[in-house]
């Protein structure tokens, strides 16, 4: 990926950026040495304080959305039990070691995929084999990720007996003709009639939603977007990126769908979701969420970046990082379960960031909304931001994209819909050109 070019102040760059550097795709494969470097970390206590999160991905679908770039297996081609073991193996693999033991969990996160495939007395399981493995904060919270497809409201209420604390929910779109178009399962009114059930039970739901679809338009996006706060659930706010090799980019290539309108376009879209989530009293927190529940607000896995981290496990994970390393797993589900079998850990692309990465990673906290605190990289890195990034912050800040004062680098009101090309402001230049 590249950066945009920077345009006139009242339109900063060409296009919005909607990831940062430092994700999955930057991740090189898995080298012997950064393996072995990551072992001899995992082998070292945890000093850092940081409450962490603990993400079981269940890469599992009963059907794929035309979007979707997600290593995913139907669940027809899966035989589950086998795979669950297997997922509780890498588990223990990490909760032995010395960094794990030391460290203290206040998320679990069962993602993926579609983990309601499962049945819920799978999924309690699961997240009973996780609470007698790791050190699991007294006040945590248990998420699960599903469709209204694989929700049935019995098992909705068995979750809801058991603890969980949020149900993360793919909507996308309230709209059916959307949906169709989308290949997704169910109907608008099947994703609302769940949502409900779950609200009704004092769950917390988290929906996701997508903007830009092929053919969407604006009063389609505001009247999902107030069907949203109607239903009064958190959500992720995503613009569409049509990824390579999925369904949706076919449809696109020989007609079947339109293509996803312009940048100006998509900026409108994000513009208007702003304005009208805050206005219903929703924050704008993390990378892409509005939310109306504090506790959202101050989530470690967020709040704790680049430091704390996040332990991922299973087939396709991609959101695993602790410190300074990042790693993504085999995707292919038969071959994560063979390296499994043999008691390695079945890591395909493995990071280790040098002290320049890491200020850099430290500067993306911009990117989630966060603040860059001077006074926590004085002591990380014995200079100031100032010091090391004196154009990019000067520049910024002549753009009225950021704010400095003595305490820290914050997001401006205008900056919030660049947060991701100012993150790439601070990339490396191989990552800005592409590797």
């Amino acid at each position: 990926m590249t950066k945009s070019t920077p345009q006139s102040n009242s339109d900063a760059y060409e296009e919005r950026a909607n990831w940062p550097p430092y994700t999955y795709r930057d991740y090189p494969d898995i080298k012997p040495e950064t393996y072995k470097a990551f072992m001899e970390f995992l082998n070292t206590e945890n000093t850092t304080g940081r409450l962490m999160e603990l993400q079981p991905w269940i890469s599992v679908c009963d059907s794929r959305c035309a979007f979707c770039y997600f290593p995913t297996t139907a669940s027809s081609k899966v035989k589950i039990e086998p795979y669950l073991e297997l997922v509780k193996k890498e588990l223990e693999m990490y909760a032995k070691t010395k960094y794990i033991k030391t460290s203290v969990f206040d998320e679990i996160v069962l993602g993926g995929g579609t983990p309601s495939v499962l049945t819920a007395e799978q999924i309690i399981d699961l997240i009973d084999f996780c609470k007698a493995r790791f050190n699991i904060n007294k006040e945590n919270f248990i998420k699960v990720t599903g469709s209204s497809k694989t929700l049935a409201l019995p098992k909705i209420d068995k979750l809801a007996a058991y603890g969980v604390f949020q149900m993360d929910m793919g909507a996308q779109t309230f709209d059916d003709k959307l949906r169709k178009l989308l290949c997704l399962p169910d109907s608008g009114a099947d994703v609302e009639r769940a949502i409900k059930h779950a609200r009704k039970l004092g769950l917390c739901v988290c929906v996701d939603l997508m903007y830009n679809l092929p053919g969407q338009t604006m009063e389609s996006w505001v009247s999902t977007l107030n069907k949203a706060i109607e239903l009064d659930v958190e959500i992720d706010a995503y613009s569409l990126h049509v990824d390579p090799g999925t369904p949706l980019e076919k449809m696109i290539q020989t007609g079947v769908a339109p293509k996803p309108g312009d940048a100006e376009y998509e900026k409108e879209m994000y513009l208007a979701a702003y304005n009208l989530l805050t206005k219903a009293g929703y924050k704008a927190v993390g990378h892409d969420r509005f939310s109306r529940e504090p506790w959202h607000v101050r989530e470690n896995c967020i709040n704790g970046w680049p430091w704390g981290g996040i332990l991922t496990t299973g087939a396709g994970c991609f959101m695993g990082y602790l410190q300074r390393f990042s790693y993504s797993n085999i995707e292919d589900i038969n071959n994560y379960m063979a390296t499994v079998k043999t008691g390695k850990l079945p890591i395909q692309r493995l990071s280790e960031s040098n002290n320049d990465d890491m200020m850099r990673r430290e500067m993306s906290r911009l990117y989630i909304r966060l603040p860059v605190s001077k006074q926590e990289f004085m002591e990380k890195f014995g200079k100031l931001p100032e010091d090391v990034f004196p154009k990019q912050l000067h520049r910024l800040k002549e753009q009225g994209l950021i704010e400095i004062d003595a305490k820290e680098i914050r997001l401006s009101k205008k900056g919030e819909v660049w947060k991701g090309n100012i993150a790439w402001e601070f990339a490396s230049e191989s990552q800005t050109h592409g590797k």
